[in-house]
């Protein structure tokens, strides 16, 4: 009798990989033992490991053309570990087969006699490549399951008599006088109690809903990485608020925002990556919360606009930091901010000249490009905002409107669609690559923007797929990124909005009194002393 065993894989395309347990190592030794043991009797056996293939495809033809290569014989085998979820509890092992239903019944209970596993018997299946792509009956073996700490354990003690019980179920020779090896460590090893002395590659991807250690190293991880700390409990079971301070640390570290522990993020973790430091525009703390005073104790924070009433608290204070932001961008020359702080245009589509008799009523000059002009434009934002959605960033489309495709939905302050972008390119597509990067969400100043508003599940809703859909989703996660697309809106595109054209936005000197007080603000340099902190209660509803 003839066989060719193989192991499963390849040295650089490898399988399951735990922290019990490396499918290619171990699939190696299992391999080399049970063809020592064969070739004691009168069996004739080749052994092959692929030490060549780095990726699968190239693997499994390799391995198929191995065995096919060597002339007539009589059996093919495969051997593996497999794998379903890290876990302590036993999962045990089986033998998956095409034509060879009576052979893989025998080696599937032979194992698990021999190992004390679970006996998951013979599987039948058509759509393994190693079953279907060598000439010779086969069966395919998965010893036991790589990732059950229980399995391993049985592995260990008992690797001898499972290899044993491997070479004469499949051949039907009784193995004797062969002398035994000394087998692997009889436990697995044990967990460290450092998660990062764990090997990067065992690590599984895990979110919301998983359990075990892996999530309880994630945990220890993020408490100790983040500053400050997100105080998770280390209890191994991956909620909410473990989500949350995922999602905190992608951003933080620029990584991809989606609250999943991928590669990228423990790798992130392995490596201690440090923080991402601020845009250079973004404001301090102490900035936002001086801004934020200045705002509140405006005179337009207490102004009633027409039909739409009293502003939310936080679309005051989130306009002034708005307004901040694109100054300290205009000051470094950002693209976006020049665009908005240019002179005015004799066009129906800027809405600086739309406006133009309004603003020399009131004295404000739009002539020259510069801070004067990018003040105006905000004081005129301010209006359009209260105007189109009543200060509230996550308003949705009118839903008396027939504009439902991701390209014409509206979305949010300004009641703005993908489909303006065309008009204030390249400007308004980078802005949204911009704010789209997880490192700029500190520019968003969502939580003050929110400040006194109330959405809906409704109110979040978005339309359509693709970038429309992503505009729409941006424009209300990250309410600056809905101001300043706006803001180039105004410029190039005004007639995009009813109520511009239509000049039914109100125009006010002090929404312009309470931007110039930002600005005069910026220009002091060290921040004054802080203002007290019930300074943005004191506003309130005459």
């Amino acid at each position: 009798m003839k066989i060719v065993i193989s192991s499963g894989h390849s040295k650089y395309c490898r399988g399951m990989s735990s922290t019990w347990l490396d499918e290619v190592d171990e699939a190696t030794r299992v391999v080399d033992r049970v063809g020592e043991l064969l070739r004691a009797t009168d069996v004739s056996v080749v052994t092959y490991h692929d030490v060549i293939s780095d990726d699968q495809q190239e693997n499994l033809n390799r391995i198929c053309t191995f065995h096919n290569s060597q002339g007539p014989h009589d059996l093919d085998v495969s051997l593996h570990f497999n794998a379903n979820a890290t876990t302590n509890s036993p999962m045990g092992t089986e033998v998956w087969y095409v034509t060879q239903d009576d052979l893989a019944t025998k080696v599937a209970g032979a194992m698990a006699k021999a190992g004390g596993f679970k006996n998951r018997g013979k599987k039948y299946t058509n759509n393994l490549y190693f079953l279907n792509g060598t000439t010779a009956p086969a069966v395919l073996l998965e010893v036991c399951f790589g990732d059950s700490s229980a399995d391993c354990s049985l592995y260990y003690k008992n690797f001898e008599a499972i290899c044993v019980a491997i070479a004469e179920s499949l051949t039907g020779v009784d193995i004797d006088d062969v002398p035994p090896v000394e087998p692997p460590d009889e436990q697995p090893p044990a967990r460290p109690d450092n998660p990062f002395d764990v090997s990067l590659s065992t690590r599984p991807v895990i979110s919301q809903g998983d359990e075990g250690p892996d999530v309880e190293d994630l945990q220890t991880m993020l408490n100790w990485e983040m500053r400050p700390s997100p105080d998770l409990t280390t209890d191994g079971d991956f909620g909410s608020l473990t989500r949350d301070a995922v999602l905190a640390y992608q951003s933080s570290r620029g990584l991809g925002y989606d609250g999943i522990c991928g590669q990228q993020t423990w790798t992130a973790l392995y490596d201690h990556k440090a923080p991402l430091p601020p845009p250079p525009h973004v404001l301090t703390e102490l900035e936002i919360e001086e801004i934020c005073a200045l705002a509140n104790e405006s005179v337009i924070s207490n102004y009633s606009w027409n039909e739409r009433g009293v502003a939310p608290v936080g679309y005051i204070q989130g306009m002034a930091l708005a307004f901040a932001q694109s100054v300290r961008k205009l000051e470094a020359g950002h693209p976006a901010a020049l665009v908005m702080a240019s002179a005015r245009m004799s066009s129906d589509k800027d809405a600086l000249n739309i406006y133009r008799i309004q603003f020399e009523q009131l004295r404000m000059s739009n002539e020259e490009d510069g801070i004067d002009t990018l003040r105006h434009l905000y004081a005129l934002m301010l209006g359009s905002g209260m105007r189109e959605s009543s200060g509230r960033h996550c308003e949705g489309r009118d839903q008396s409107a027939s504009n439902t495709s991701s390209d014409t939905a509206e979305a949010g302050l300004f009641q703005t669609s993908w489909n303006a972008h065309s008009a204030s390119d390249p400007e308004f597509t980078n802005l949204m690559a911009e704010y789209s990067n997880s490192a700029n969400k500190p520019t968003c100043y969502l939580s003050q923007f929110d400040d006194g508003v109330t959405c809906s599940s409704s109110d979040w809703s978005c339309y359509g797929s693709g970038y429309g859909y992503d505009f729409q989703k941006l424009c209300k996660e990250c309410p600056a990124f809905a101001v300043e697309t706006h803001a180039l809106t105004l410029r190039n595109l005004a007639n995009h909005y009813g109520p511009i054209i239509r000049q039914e936005v109100e125009l006010k000197k002090d929404a312009d009194r309470m931007f110039m007080a930002v600005q005069r603000y910026l220009d002091e340099g060290p921040p004054r002393a802080k203002r007290t902190a019930t300074a943005k209660h004191t506003r309130r509803r005459a």
